[in-house]
């Protein structure tokens, strides 16, 4: 194998032979490092269940000040402790079992990899040693490499933020904290809308905004105006991300590790219909439902906001819509007419 990138690029790294070890592939090691580009520049790097120290060695030499490299097999550590060499004194081995080497290593990294065999599933027993031990600095990150076979759900306190394949592997990129999911058709976002993701990050400590797809109620904007539109009237608030489900919302939930939707009641004509999707949600994915009342929000929706813009109404479209997105729903909204007229 050799570093693809970096101050040791090109440079070979000794790997055993046998099933014993399996090296994590080029193409995932090179998706990991761009994906890690904002975390290398100095930072403290945990290579667990290291095998060859391919991972961490790369680490080093994209920026990583300090790795760590936790392994057991008698065929690997030799070579291991040959390949760390290249680190010039940045790198240390810790020789033994990775689960056992995590209740004595000192905390706070900012990246933590983890390539257990896949037989093991080991997830949640990764993730629960990190915590209890606090070994992963503020706002780092734990990226989990399993088989692309398994799927991976986020155990409690911890959120998947991306999932990426590489054939037969996966790269889960988990961080600590809790995440809520704020769901609804957003056709277009508005002003009560942006209260109720204001008020679940009250909370929680990040939300996610889900533009789900409903094929059964065609929509006003195309989705990607929708996005547009959500993420100009989110962008001020921390911890605020927009994403797209175009299937079921609960297996988008399981597969992000979120636990809890949170939805916007305006009344108790919105009432029967919330519960009854919260009890669906519920009972076929587990998750959880927070009802926030939209007290003083009653008159503002999507259908309102419509309304106002097909009358030519602006100080009421101005109302009601998402506070700075104006300009930009009248301009998408202008586009359709045009459409429409042709």
């Amino acid at each position: 194998m050799r570093i693809s990138a970096g101050r040791l690029k090109g440079r070979n790294v000794l790997a055993p032979q046998g099933r014993g070890v399996r090296p994590t592939g080029a193409k995932a090691r090179e998706g990991l490092f761009d994906a890690l580009r904002p975390y290398m520049d100095g930072c403290r790097f945990l290579d667990l269940f290291a095998g060859s120290g391919a991972v961490g060695i790369e680490a080093y030499s994209r920026g990583a000040g300090e790795v760590v490299f936790c392994e057991r097999n008698r065929d690997a550590l030799p070579l291991l402790k040959q390949n760390v060499l290249l680190l010039k004194g940045a790198g240390r081995v810790f020789e033994g079992d990775s689960f056992a080497l995590l209740e004595r290593l000192p905390g706070g990294f900012d990246v933590i990899f983890a390539d257990p065999p896949y037989k093991e599933n080991a997830l949640e027993r990764v993730c629960e040693a990190v915590a209890r031990r606090g070994l992963l600095a503020e706002g780092g990150v734990l990226v989990y490499e399993h088989s692309s076979d398994n799927k991976a759900h986020a155990p409690a306190g911890w959120r998947i933020e991306k999932s990426r394949k590489y054939g037969a592997a996966t790269l889960e990129y988990l961080k600590q904290g809790t995440l809520c999911a704020v769901t609804g058709s957003f056709d277009p976002i508005t002003r009560g809308h942006a209260e109720v993701v204001r008020r679940a990050l009250q909370m929680f400590d990040k939300a996610v905004v889900v533009i789900a797809v409903n094929d059964t109620k065609p929509g006003f904007l195309p989705l990607e105006d929708r996005r547009e539109i959500a993420e100009a009237a989110l962008k001020d608030m921390p911890g605020v991300q927009v994403d797209v489900c175009e299937g079921l919302v609960y297996k988008y939930c399981n597969r992000r590790g979120i636990s809890t939707i949170v939805r916007g009641v305006r009344g108790e004509e919105d009432r029967e219909y919330e519960e009854f999707m919260a009890r669906y949600n519920l009972e076929k994915g587990g998750v959880e439902t927070v009802f926030i009342s939209a007290e003083g929000l009653q008159d503002i929706s999507s259908t309102a906001l419509r309304r106002a813009l097909a009358q030519g109404d602006e100080e009421a479209a101005q109302r009601l819509c998402a506070p700075g997105t104006y300009p930009l729903i009248k301009q998408k909204y202008a586009h359709i007419k045009e459409e429409d007229n042709d």
